[in-house]
């Protein structure tokens, strides 16, 4: 049992040496693809372009938070102390049936959300990022409307999250 112990340590220590030696690194940690003088970043409340209202707060502190998850820029509150200054509309709103029982009943939805994002280099004056991004999560829905609701307003949270963590990807790493 004891040398199955020394077999084990030796080879997460095998592992993590070659990983180490090949320069790995989880993406979103460590060192960023970011030009030297962007180190700020101001997030103003996205514009609503939707049909569905109300969306624009609860993403921009998706946001917001993925950034400051992240580290890699410090958020700031006001646009004229940013290095980088990222404004946007989310432009698509939809919910589909995608799944029926035998009663012809919707039993899963996918939720939808669509996004216009534009990142404004404030230090060189120049576009850094223009970009559409959509994602969509899908969620199950059952007889109660309560639990239906709930499960909606989840998948749309994911969906917040999703989109936030692309863009600290695309922003901070250029991918």
């Amino acid at each position: 049992m004891r040398m199955n112990a020394h077999k084990t340590l030796w080879l997460a220590l095998a592992i993590g040496l070659t990983l180490w030696g090949c320069g790995y690194q989880m993406a979103g940690r460590g060192a960023s693809q970011l030009p030297p003088h962007l180190k700020t970043i101001a997030i103003p409340v996205f514009e609503n372009s939707s049909a569905e209202p109300a969306l624009q707060r609860p993403f921009t502190e998706a946001l917001r938070r993925a950034f400051i998850t992240d580290g890699r820029l410090r958020l700031v509150n006001d646009q004229n102390r940013a290095d980088l200054v990222m404004t946007g509309t989310l432009t698509k709103y939809w919910i589909r049936a995608v799944a029926f029982n035998s009663l012809d009943v919707a039993i899963e939805y996918w939720v939808y959300l669509e996004a216009d994002v534009r990142v404004e280099d404030r230090v060189q004056n120049r576009t850094y990022l223009k970009q559409k991004l959509q994602t969509r999560w899908d969620y199950l829905a059952d007889d109660s409307v309560v639990s239906s609701e709930a499960s909606r307003q989840e998948a749309l949270v994911q969906t917040y999250r999703v989109l936030s963590q692309r863009l600290v990807s695309l922003v901070n790493d250029k991918f």
